[in-house]
């Protein structure tokens, strides 16, 4: 039985709090968990570099709208981990994963994305083209053998009890179990990851000839977990 947020307070978080998000029952999370985000990477200069390029009226509501529809997605196909009912959550991809978001959502999501400013398609665009050449680079295909940590945040009132850990202990363990690496795309979170035993295999950085974008240029790593053996039961 899941344990209630004053019980987990009491301890750390372990494999047992983690919980599949599950559609349609889990949809109540979502909300929780788009908000976790939102305060989560309120520092986040690589969010800051994306979201301060929207200057339209929609600069408040597209981004937790457009992150809302995506991670009904996830939930629907089964790729949501959470602690706590969205206070922590984890997004993750299986090797060879080919899922097509539904139809609904891509719709919704075309429109969101129809209004935006230039500059935010720019950067948007400058992120992705970056990012992707950098994971190539990298691994040469080999990440679509891995698994992938796509998205990973805790709410700042449930940070220090062990939540992410447990969320990212959960995906190593199913690489563990079939011999395959984990990966993950950070621009803050690297010493954390390396805690829990992942290494930097290549760098980028993004925001480096943007005259608009006065913070200079934005580090993102490209991170990997060997698959570890699973330990053997005497």
């Amino acid at each position: 039985m899941m344990e209630t947020a004053p019980l987990l307070q009491a301890r750390k978080a372990s494999s047992e709090d983690v919980r599949l998000l599950q559609y349609p029952s889990a949809l109540e999370d979502v909300p929780a968990a788009v908000n976790t985000h939102k305060r989560a990477f309120v520092n986040s200069l690589l969010l800051k570099y994306i979201i301060t390029a929207d200057t339209s009226f929609l600069s408040r509501l597209r981004p937790w709208l457009v992150r809302f529809l995506a991670f009904v997605d996830y939930v629907h196909c089964r790729r949501m981990l959470t602690i706590d009912h969205g206070a922590a959550f984890l997004i993750y991809k299986k090797p060879e994963d080919k899922h097509t978001p539904h139809w609904l959502a891509r719709f919704l999501t075309f429109l969101l994305n129809g209004l935006c400013p230039a500059e935010l398609v720019k950067r948007r665009s400058e992120c992705s083209d970056v990012m992707k050449a950098t994971v190539q680079d990298a691994f040469g295909g080999a990440q679509h053998d891995m698994y992938e940590i796509y998205g990973l945040a805790t709410a700042p009132k449930a940070q220090g009890r062990g939540y992410a850990k447990a969320l990212v202990g959960a995906v190593t363990d199913m690489g563990d179990a079939e011999g395959r690496n984990v990966w993950v795309l950070t621009s803050d979170a690297r010493p954390f990851y390396e805690r829990l035993g992942f290494a930097v295999v290549n760098k980028t950085h993004v925001g480096v000839d943007n005259p608009a974008w006065k913070h200079g240029p934005v580090e993102v790593c490209v991170m990997r977990r060997s698959a570890r053996a699973p330990p053997v039961l005497s």
